[in-house]
């Protein structure tokens, strides 16, 4: 049976794992997105098209695919045009589709991408521009997935770094307030929480993809690294 030392050890080494398996996720989101958003498309400006859907990541030799969502709230028809921008290493592929969306309808449409549209070395970036169709605006959506050299899905293995995270989270952190490792010190309970929380929030923003947010989330942990440095970890 294992002593209270090492279960202190162990439960904390599982919440550090976690920890880090999904501030990873948000770093490569982060950093795929925010490339994106600086990438060679035309600029026009656009409300924030939040049904857009990308992989995270991809393997170099993989082909997968993005989407997005649009829907008809309206009593009529509706007809909008749709801009579809894909990176390439020479140049972005550019494409149109018209959609006929009837009262109340709804559609999700997809476009493929592959080692094709690879650019930079490591990143494909799409963009979709949604044109206006009264009463509903121009919208606009970009997203960057990172590409890696490695034979593995980028689902699974995206699927692989969240089931870590959650799991080894949670788990960490109950193990450590059952095995006392944060009895007596109120201020590390609430770093250990306020780390968590800060690391799920960067989790759930990595599929919303809101750069920004990540930028803070990204920054916001490193400060607390730095102010938890100076304290010594009771185990």
């Amino acid at each position: 049976m294992l002593n209270q030392k090492t279960k202190k050890t162990f439960y904390f080494i599982l919440y550090l794992i976690g920890v880090i398996a999904g501030l990873s996720v948000t770093l490569l989101a982060t950093w795929g997105d925010l490339e994106a958003a600086f990438y060679g498309f035309d600029r026009v400006g656009g409300s924030r098209m939040s049904s857009l859907s990308c992989p995270i990541l991809m393997s170099d030799n993989e082909t997968s695919s993005f989407s997005i969502k649009i829907n008809n709230s309206l009593d009529r028809n509706l007809a909008p045009s749709v801009k579809i921008d894909i990176s390439a290493p020479s140049a972005p592929i550019s494409s149109y589709e018209s959609v006929l969306l009837l009262p109340g309808e709804s559609k999700k449409l997809e476009w493929q991408i592959g080692p094709e549209n690879i650019d930079l070395g490591r990143f494909i970036f799409a963009r979709v521009w949604t044109y206006a169709a009264y009463p509903q605006p121009d919208r606009e959506g970009t997203c960057g997935i990172v590409i890696y050299p490695f034979q593995i899905s980028g689902k699974i293995l995206t699927s692989i770094l969240v089931a870590l995270s959650l799991f080894g989270t949670g788990i960490g952190l109950y193990g450590l307030k059952q095995s006392g490792s944060l009895e007596g010190s109120g201020m590390k309970t609430s770093r250990y929480n306020l780390v968590a929380i800060i690391m799920f929030v960067g989790l759930i923003n990595s599929f919303i993809g809101i750069w920004l947010i990540g930028v803070l989330v990204l920054a916001v942990s490193l400060l607390l690294g730095v102010i938890s440095a100076g304290f010594s970890v009771k185990l």
